[in-house]
């Protein structure tokens, strides 16, 4: 099973201005002229691999969209701007593909705004499977294609769409994938979804407070996370952010690292970055987050606890993953 990123932003996309580019790219040549200095022997793909994540290419800026892929299946979970950038390659590379499967876990903008420009809606013989656990998915597709936010009408994309209503904490079948709904904490309804395939797991968890954490507050929704391959978990907020931000629906990295260590998750990605958040300032965040799991690991050796396999990174949009 494959997992490709295509937007991990959170609310908004977030380019970066060309103002800050000149910026990264004048600390970059500092950095270069500083070892220049040195005489130290390095390659340019020597000297980029030290380089902070901010200085090379940053975290992206599109928001909520992932693509999973296991055999002949496709499925794209949400449909924010990083669906537009998807939308381009596989015009692309398999314009002869004429099925696409779309997983909604809710209908906030940022996980809608790319549906409009999904080249495959406007093209008559291409079919577009639409799943979700909410009554008003199609009511909610309806309301992107409509004046005076969007010109064309659902009208036209409709003989394309399928619907398809899923149940809560059910599997349900798409291909070669199976995919189970799992209610995250947010202020709408909002569905994560396990996605399972050629025995490896995929959690994804985003758009969630985690107002709930132990086993017993989360209840059959634990199910979710439990013996992951891969956890995609919302960390919009540093650990401080989120405690001042309740009831806002996101949540941070050492809230992942609690959920992933207990159940037994062996790959955490933290996505949903704020838009508000500069590069720097998702990199400070992964470091507090860092020095969290840690102290963690840390206290697990001075009590004589086995220490964790647990693997996590905070994501950059683009990111290909193979479990």
């Amino acid at each position: 099973m494959r997992v490709r990123l295509w937007g991990v932003r959170g609310s908004l996309p977030a380019p970066v201005t060309p103002e800050r580019l000149r910026l990264r790219l004048e600390e970059v040549l500092a950095q270069f002229e500083r070892l220049k200095d040195q005489n130290l022997p390095i390659t340019a793909r020597q000297f980029i691999e030290t380089l902070p994540t901010h200085l090379t290419g940053g975290y992206g800026g599109n928001t909520s969209c992932a693509e999973v892929t296991h055999g002949s299946t496709r499925l794209l979970i949400d449909s924010g701007s990083g669906l537009r950038v998807f939308s381009d390659l596989i015009m692309k590379t398999e314009p002869q593909c004429n099925e696409f499967h779309i997983y909604f876990t809710h209908f906030h903008w940022d996980h809608l705004i790319g549906l409009p420009f999904f080249a495959p809606l406007y093209m008559k013989g291409r079919t577009i499977h639409c799943y979700a656990v909410h009554d008003d998915l199609e009511e909610s597709l309806r309301s992107v294609f409509r004046k005076p936010t969007f010109p064309v009408p659902y009208e036209v994309v409709q003989k394309q769409i399928r619907i398809h209503k899923l149940k809560p904490r059910e599997k349900a079948r798409i291909g070669e994938l199976e995919i189970t709904p799992y209610q995250l904490d947010h202020p709408d309804p909002c569905w994560g979804v396990r996605v399972e395939g050629g025995g490896r797991s995929l959690a994804w968890a985003v758009d969630t407070e985690c107002t709930r954490i132990t086993r017993e507050e989360l209840g059959p929704d634990v199910g979710l996370y439990r013996d992951a391959d891969l956890m995609v978990f919302d960390a919009q907020y540093s650990f401080g952010e989120a405690l001042e931000k309740i009831n806002w629906g996101h949540s941070s990295g050492p809230t992942g690292i609690d959920i992933a260590l207990r159940e037994q998750v062996k790959l955490a990605l933290f996505v949903h970055h704020d838009p508000s958040s500069d590069c720097e300032a998702i990199g400070q965040a992964e470091d507090q987050t860092r020095q969290y799991f840690d102290q963690l690991l840390k206290a697990r050796r001075q009590s004589g606890l086995k220490t964790s396999d647990l693997v996590w990174r905070f994501a950059r949009e683009g990111e290909i993953i193979q479990l």
